[in-house]
């Protein structure tokens, strides 16, 4: 399978489990940053009850509460100078879906091309509220399509927690959802005449809405002051039309797992 598709699956995700170390980095002064690079398991598209493994990784480089970071194949910055809230501008290459996918079916469907997304980000953080280490933050973003892809639109937001349990070991936490627009919902989850000719599938018209919520856990590490390692896991549910697709429904499955393993050096 082409590496991408997994690989932005992890963009969200990735970028919930960095903030865990963006929090014990908040005081620094001048540049700092950090990279990570590793490996993980994820479902081969979005619905799919088959799993692949796929390279993971995401760079940060900070300076003043200014940021940019890389988000899977995405990127944002922040032109906040007010730490009370971050904003900025996102962007994100969305890999489509191809033929090289391990359900027969779904392979003879008409492949979705790769586009870029764009649009913003905000995430309204709170510092220091049961430890001087801990941090609550409310997350949104929205991604559009910049070109005739898919024509839509997805919102993710919800809320992540992130606190050190010793000097070494920092924990995070965090509960999502996505809505994502008719345009979007159709492209990645209907079934129109011709996909249904050609995969066997009975036609479906999916609708916008609520299309997945989920939640993850993460981990951080730090072997010393430089390097460390991190892990994450996270289980999403797709709900509405998303779920009911006959590619959800009958040949995939609502219920998607990720995990991930990796090594993140700090600068």
């Amino acid at each position: 399978m082409n590496a991408v598709k997994p690989i932005l699956v992890m963009s969200v995700w990735l970028a919930t489990s960095c903030g865990i170390v963006a929090a014990a980095q908040a005081d620094d002064k001048g540049v700092s940053g950090h990279v990570m690079f590793g490996a993980a398991f994820v479902p081969d598209y979005e619905g799919s009850q088959d799993y692949t493994a796929a390279p993971v990784a995401a760079a940060k480089v900070e300076y003043e509460g200014y940021y940019v970071e890389t988000r899977g194949l995405g990127l944002r910055a922040n032109l906040s100078p007010n730490r009370a809230f971050e904003i900025g501008p996102a962007i994100s290459f969305n890999g489509g879906r191809d033929d090289d996918v391990d359900n027969a079916r779904v392979a003879r469907m008409r492949e979705i091309d790769s586009t870029v997304e764009a649009g913003m980000f905000l995430k309204v953080p709170f510092r220091g509220l049961l430890s001087g280490t801990d941090e609550l933050a409310f997350n949104f973003d929205f991604l559009a399509d910049t070109g005739d892809s898919h024509e839509g639109y997805k919102i993710g937001f919800g809320p992540s927690y992130g606190f050190a349990a010793t000097e070494r070991l920092r924990l995070g936490a965090s509960l999502s959802a996505t809505y994502a627009s008719d345009d979007y919902t159709q492209t990645f989850f209907g079934v129109d005449a011709d996909n249904a000719a050609r995969s066997g599938l009975a036609r479906y018209d999916a609708e916008g809405g609520i299309k997945d919520v989920g939640i993850g856990v993460n981990a951080m590490y730090s072997l010393n002051r430089s390097w460390g390692i991190t892990g994450m896991a996270r289980y999403t549910q797709l709900i509405g039309d998303a779920a009911d697709s006959p590619l959800v429904d009958q040949e995939g499955s609502a219920g998607q797992a990720m995990v991930s393993l990796g090594v993140l050096y700090r600068f």
